[in-house]
């Protein structure tokens, strides 16, 4: 079952660099999220966390930057 658009998620991410704020993250299942806030991990400079909104994938804007990620179980 798909999550609600518009709420609240926290993510975070390996070696991607030059993701920002109001950037969008898609996946290949059609996930949408808009980066809303950024943090460098201090131990691991290469992991970004990220508090993130999901958003309907059809909305996200056609001129937005947008990084595919691909999701891999934990």
């Amino acid at each position: 079952m798909a999550k609600a658009p518009y709420t609240r998620c926290k993510l975070y991410v390996d070696g991607v660099d030059g993701i920002a704020v109001g950037d969008f993250i898609t996946t290949a299942a059609g996930s949408a999220y808009l980066v809303q806030t950024l943090r460098v991990n201090r131990n691991r400079p290469e992991r970004k966390h990220m508090d993130c909104l999901r958003w309907p994938i059809a909305e996200v804007p056609p001129d937005a930057r947008c990084y595919e990620m691909t999701w891999y179980k934990r």
